[in-house]
Parts: structure tokens; sequence; C-alpha cells
């Protein structure tokens, strides 16, 4: 129950922070939530990878640890072609993967290590994670309070950071590149932090990475 709660609180933190981003401006493969549907349901993965360019830099992987509640827990995300293509996995408490979130270009997978299968999400062509953006974060409704924040070092990048405010709570995100490092947030349950831990930039990522595994079942 704890687990579910951190991780998703995390999520809801990240989606919150993305919609109000998109408030009064025109969605583009530059600028939009990278987990909305963007209307290109049946382009073909050359497409999204020629157009989408997601992060400032072509590759990297990132390791993330959350923390909270007195649990914590790793997730590693991967992505080439500027974010076209991304993959995130999430351990369990014994540190073996449990889950796996892919976007191979064109469709969106999300796989169950323990019982070998996965369910097609649909489309998806701008990758996973939560797109680091205070130009969009800045034209949010005025209710969510966006503030800019002083700068600060994560896994050796000198980051941005700004903050949000919703329901009483206040969410903090830091980013490099238009890759977020750093999502904090204020609950009722106490502090939970998720936080990059390592990076590596311009990682050379093997394609398999985007790809569901031949020995696993469609469920």
């Amino acid at each position: 129950m704890k687990r579910s709660f951190i991780l998703s609180t995390i999520v809801l933190a990240a989606f919150f922070c993305a919609s109000c981003g998109n408030q009064g401006s025109k969605n583009s493969s530059e600028t939009v939530d990278p987990n909305a549907n963007n209307g290109n349901a049946t382009a073909p993965a050359e497409s999204a990878v020629s157009t989408v360019k997601k992060y400032g830099i072509k590759s990297a992987k990132v390791t993330f640890e959350s923390d909270g509640m007195g649990i914590k827990q790793k997730v590693v995300l991967y992505f080439d072609d500027f974010g076209a293509k991304e993959t995130e996995e999430k351990f369990d408490l014994e540190n073996n993967l449990s889950e796996s979130t892919i976007c191979d270009g064109t469709n969106r997978y999300t796989l169950v290590h323990k019982d070998k299968t996965f369910q097609n999400n649909g489309a998806c062509s701008r990758g996973i994670a939560y797109k680091f953006d205070w130009d969009e974060v800045s034209k949010a409704d005025p209710k969510y309070k966006p503030q800019k924040l002083a700068n600060i070092t994560i896994a050796g990048k000198d980051c941005e950071s700004f903050s949000l405010e919703t329901s009483g709570n206040t969410i903090t995100y830091a980013g490099w590149n238009n890759i977020c490092f750093l999502i904090d947030q204020n609950t009722q349950y106490g502090k939970i932090t998720y936080k990059a831990t390592s990076f590596e930039e311009n990682a050379a990522i093997s394609s398999d990475k985007f790809k569901v595994p031949g020995d696993f079942q469609i469920k």
C-alpha cells in the first residue's frame, strides 16, 4: 500500500505540472505533456523519431531514487533519439526489476516482468517521463503560483528549478536540458522525493531497451 501511494503521488505530481504547463499554449512536439496522445496515432516510428526533440541531448541513462514514508525505490530511465524512444524501469523493494514502460516511437507498452506479460497502451510518440520546461509552466494558471527558484546541482548537472502549489501542497521540480531530475512534494503523509542519483549523458543504449522481449505474452 505504501509503495503504491508513493509511486502514484509522484505520477500525479508530474501529470499536474504537465497539465497546467500546457494551458494557454498550443501543443507541439517540443512543448507538450510527453504522456499525452499527440493526435498522430498512425504516424510511423521513423516520423516520430525525425520530428520529436523532447530533450536537448540525444541519449541518456538516468537513475532515480524515490524516497517517502521510509521507503526507497529505484527507477531507471533510458532515452534515445532526443526522447522519441524512451523506457522507464521500476524496481521493487528487493531491487528486482518489476515493471517497465516502453515508448518505441510509435506505441506505448507496459511490461510486468514477474509474469512476462505486456499490454499495448496505444499511440505514443513523446516518451514516458515528464518533460521539464519552465517556459510552459510559467504560463500556468496563477492559482498554481508558479515560481522560478534558484538553480541546484543534481547528479553533477546545474539544474533549473521551479515550484507550484496545489491543494495547499508545494511541489518543486528541477531539470536540465528538459530532463526532469527532481520532483519533491510535501503531502499530508510527509515529504516524497523523486531524485536523480546518477546520470550518463549521451549513453550508448541498445535498441533492445525499446522493444518488448520476444518471450513476453500480450495480456
